[in-house]
């Protein structure tokens, strides 16, 4: 699966020094995806030391934080504008951490407007490693560049990602997706919907809300799945919805979005439950993001809604080089769930669509089998582990060996 020379767990352990690692992750999926790849770390590593820029789940894992980063995450240049000074001062103090703490690797992972421009400033007096290749492939064809001169390797969870950067001359493995084997509910199916919904009835329909985990992310797209969520209870009877609330923001957000909508259907919040959600749902409406392959994973028939500031959608409109944004798509090659982007969200349109994939299963049952063709191309079970494997032997090159 990688192009690396390959390595298994008695290899990672080699006798080396305890190492150590500066790590920086920007969002909440990125502060996920480290804090499994630190774990793994330690596992190979116990005595790995390990600082930097994430959010809870990393430092959770043993990251001493100089910064929750995940807590300044936004979307689109406007929100980047309005917190420059915070990202500059931020920026600075993880420069002079670095060169205090002097790692033996640093690992960036995904947040390429800031990484990006982290491993310049670095300048390869460190070995840079980057964890979750930026979409280079849908937007940012120049910053391969910037990578092939800062970057001294990429961990990639796409085989297709592997392929591009192959093909640039950049070093490069890949390790699979890290959702593939994490999406496992705590319950069955129907103990989750008999829990939830009470009643037990398997008439009602369970639609999942899930708006993104940035503030200004939640802030759009929320009240227009609500909008939506209203128009589907006015077409059909027996429609409970659930709203999936992110850990890394404050529940008076989303208490604050729905009162304003004033829903006369119901609704429920829920936290810290997305894949018990997506398990016991009938269909989902998903923000784009790594939340469309984990409702991929599950099966659940979705569609993607998508909505940011109107200046970043006329200059990315020029940028995009494909035809489509949502993960599941562009793994899958073609537009197999339908996607609602900016002025198509038209909430008559939406709740049109979602109408059919609850009442027609010949509809239902095609984009099941879509779904379970992306599932194949996410690779094994396991990827965090690759990717740990993959850090260790890097730092090995670089660390020397008593």
């Amino acid at each position: 699966m990688h192009e690396t020379s390959p390595c298994n767990d008695d290899a990672a352990m080699n006798m080396i020094p305890p190492g150590k690692l500066f790590l920086i992750a920007g969002e909440a999926s990125g502060d996920s995806h480290g804090a499994h790849l630190v774990s793994e770390l330690k596992q190979l590593l116990p005595n790995l030391e390990c600082r930097g820029l994430g959010g809870v789940k990393m430092a959770q894992a043993g990251v001493q934080l100089i910064h929750d980063l995940t807590k300044e995450a936004v979307l689109g240049a406007g929100d980047v504008l309005r917190k420059y000074f915070t990202f500059r001062s931020i920026f600075y103090d993880a420069l002079q951490a670095v060169e205090s703490f002097q790692p033996d690797a640093i690992v960036l992972i995904d947040s390429p407007g800031f990484n990006l421009r982290f491993a310049k400033k670095i300048n390869r007096r460190f070995p840079v490693i980057y964890y979750v290749s930026p979409q280079i492939w849908a937007w940012g064809g120049r910053r391969i560049h910037t990578i092939r001169r800062t970057v001294d390797h990429m961990i990639v969870f796409f085989e297709f990602e592997a392929d591009l950067y192959r093909r640039k001359g950049v070093p490069v493995t890949w390790v699979g997706h890290p959702l593939v084997g994490q999406m496992t509910p705590s319950k069955r199916r129907d103990e989750l919907r008999s829990e939830w919904l009470h009643n037990g009835s398997d008439e009602t329909k369970v639609v999942a809300l899930l708006s993104g985990s940035r503030r200004t992310e939640v802030e759009r797209i929320l009240p227009e799945m609500l909008r939506v969520a209203k128009a589907i209870d006015t077409r059909r009877p027996r429609v409970h919805f659930f709203v999936s609330e992110s850990p890394t923001l404050p529940p008076e957000l989303y208490e604050r979005i729905i009162q304003k909508a004033q829903p006369t259907y119901p609704i429920t919040r829920t936290r810290n439950l997305s894949t018990d959600l997506l398990f016991a749902s009938d269909f989902a409406m998903v923000s784009s993001g790594t939340a469309t392959l984990e409702a991929a994973l599950v099966s659940v028939p979705f569609v993607i809604l998508y909505k940011t500031a109107w200046s970043t959608f006329f200059l990315g409109r020029h940028l995009i080089q494909i035809p489509y944004i949502g993960l599941v798509n562009v793994v899958a090659g073609r537009k197999i769930v339908p996607e609602f982007i900016q002025h198509e969200v038209r909430t008559e349109t939406i709740a049109q669509e979602a109408a059919y994939l609850l009442d027609h299963q010949d509809l239902r049952e095609k984009m099941i089998l879509d779904l379970k063709a992306v599932q194949t191309k996410l690779g094994s079970e396991g990827a965090s582990r690759r990717a740990a494997n993959v850090v260790v032997e890097l730092i090995q090159k670089t660390v020397r060996l008593p």
